[in-house]
């Protein structure tokens, strides 16, 4: 009688072993991958039970905006959960590195512009997301980030006013703001750099898939063509709320501008056309400082506001669009078919990854105020 091989019994229990292994490795990973979808709404409802009468303060940028949010988000969120929300502006990078840093953190999620927390973040300023509470399976673009939950849209677009520039002679695109013979009168630009190189760029004739990433060539004919338009900018706007009142009052004839803040005086009365064509796509986000006083509770409210029946709720009250895509079709009301989603294909994305890594956005910063000086 043979005797069984040896090798063969080896072999056996070693394929075992692997098949074991390989059905371990797929649980796992599929665990994985259900936990980093996030929490459904009946979750985060549930979640959110255990937080009823405690206080939650959230920070923004005041004006037209911050009133937008309250109406979307925070007011419902506080009914719906019975919360008490506590507001708190302007936001700001500066205040959360001193809070940090002293220790004593009284902010628990603060809006800011997308292309900075994920610097400010690797900084140790800020808590990550956790994304196994915040749902980013319908994020658009790169809205969800390490350090940042998206919760709008917004663009940088060209505002003028229809009342100096008439049908059919008037600005169709953002290259038209260097065209001071055809379109003459003053000008306003925001005093920062991420939109006016974009926007230099285009005029210079590249297109809006050949923007990014920024190299130094491109750098520097950006600056170059600002040299031209610097001459006929009478004013540098830092606020989102002074270019609509500079063309409301015919202080400039255009105007770079946040599209939300000029359509409220738009709707008011003033003759505003805006022009979508160039414009910069950007959104903002929500951060929560490290060290917040209500970290699971922000990052819960960070994933309320995100999900498909909550995120639309900004466009009824300003003209931003939702960072959720399943919430675009949901946009009622007065605004739907004026948002910068409605407007996507034709406009910069901003790449939020390239001004937050490196330090790219403080470098050009500084290379805007050297330029400014000169």
């Amino acid at each position: 009688m043979r005797k069984p091989w040896k090798g063969g019994y080896i072999m056996v229990k070693r394929v075992k072993l692997f098949i074991y292994l390989v059905l371990s490795l797929v649980f796992i990973l599929s665990a994985v991958t259900v936990n980093a979808g996030g929490l459904s709404s009946e979750q985060v409802a549930e979640r959110l039970k255990k937080f009823k009468g405690e206080e939650l303060v959230v920070v923004s940028w005041g004006g037209s905006y911050q009133e937008a949010q309250r109406k979307a988000f925070f007011e419902p969120f506080a009914k719906q959960f019975g919360i008490n929300v506590i507001e708190d502006s302007p936001a700001g990078a500066s205040k959360i590195i001193a809070m940090v840093k002293s220790g004593k953190v009284t902010w628990d999620v603060v809006a800011g512009s997308s292309f900075y927390p994920d610097d400010l973040g690797s900084q140790g300023y800020l808590e990550p997301i956790d994304y196994s509470i915040v749902n980013k399976d319908n994020f658009m673009g790169k809205f969800a980030g390490k350090y940042h939950v998206g919760t709008d849209t917004y663009s940088t677009v060209l505002a003028y006013r229809t009342d100096v520039f008439k049908e059919p002679n008037v600005p169709t695109s953002l290259t038209d703001f260097w065209d001071v013979k055809k379109f003459p009168g003053r000008r306003s630009i925001q005093d920062d750099v991420m939109d006016n190189v974009t926007w230099a760029l285009l005029a210079l004739g590249y297109g809006r898939d050949q923007i990014y990433p920024l190299t130094d060539e491109k750098v520097e004919k950006a600056f170059k063509k600002l040299d031209e338009l610097k001459p006929h900018i009478t004013v540098w706007w830092k606020g989102g709320a002074q270019p609509a009142q500079l063309l409301t009052d015919k202080e400039v004839v255009m105007a770079s501008a946040w599209n939300g803040r000029v359509q409220v005086v738009k709707d008011e009365g003033v003759p505003i056309k805006i022009v979508w064509n160039g414009a910069t796509m950007q959104g903002d986000s929500w951060m929560i400082p490290k060290g917040a006083p209500h970290k699971e509770l922000a990052m819960l409210f960070a994933a309320w506001q995100s999900l498909t029946e909550n995120s639309y709720r900004i466009a009824s009250y300003i003209s931003y669009g939702p960072i959720n895509k399943k919430a675009i079709p949901k946009v009622t009301g007065k605004y739907k078919g004026s948002l910068p989603t409605d407007f996507s294909d034709i406009q910069v994305h901003t790449d939020f990854e390239w001004w937050s890594k490196d330090k790219n956005y403080t470098r050009m910063k500084r290379l805007w105020q050297d330029w400014k000086l000169k």
